[in-house]
């Protein structure tokens, strides 16, 4: 399964998510690492669109994922499984919690969540810790750029 996500260039081909484990995330405490994913191109732009404040920032790439193809390696969590508050700008901490806890479980290689921008857009939170991890394939399908005009609003 090829999943995206839109990164730093010096960063994007990082497997051990150093920076990710540095800062933490949404679906995620610090100190775990973790990788994140959008199953289109779309919503990995716009992922990235809302944590990024201009244009001229460092060089960005898009980046495709491929995921071995086995659905077994997968947890489909739907938005009813979520703690209350986990699409909350400001959560408090139970989106990260409940990935946290995702993610110290080694059960599964990722799971698929809404999205808190479009709650119909899935996107991937997979585990650098699990034992498939391995057969993940990160490349740089080419270089990336935000249209100037989506920062004029």
């Amino acid at each position: 399964m090829r999943t995206w996500r839109i990164a730093i260039e010096k960063a994007a081909l990082d497997r051990d998510c150093k920076g990710a484990r540095e800062s933490g995330g949404h679906w995620h405490s610090e100190g775990q690492p973790a990788l994140y994913a959008a199953a289109t191109v779309e919503l990995a732009v716009l992922e990235k669109f809302v944590h990024t404040e201009e244009v001229d920032e460092e060089p960005l790439v898009l980046v495709a994922i491929d995921l071995p193809d086995d659905p077994a390696l997968g947890l489909e969590v739907s938005a009813d499984e979520l703690p209350e508050g986990w699409d909350a700008l400001d959560d408090g901490g139970s989106a990260a919690a409940f990935g946290t806890a995702f993610l110290k479980k080694h059960e599964y290689l990722y799971m698929r969540v809404p999205s808190v921008i479009v709650g119909e857009g899935v996107n991937l939170v997979i585990n650098p810790a699990h034992h498939a991890y391995e057969g993940v394939k990160l490349s740089i399908a080419r270089t990336f750029r935000f249209d100037p005009r989506m920062f004029k609003r």
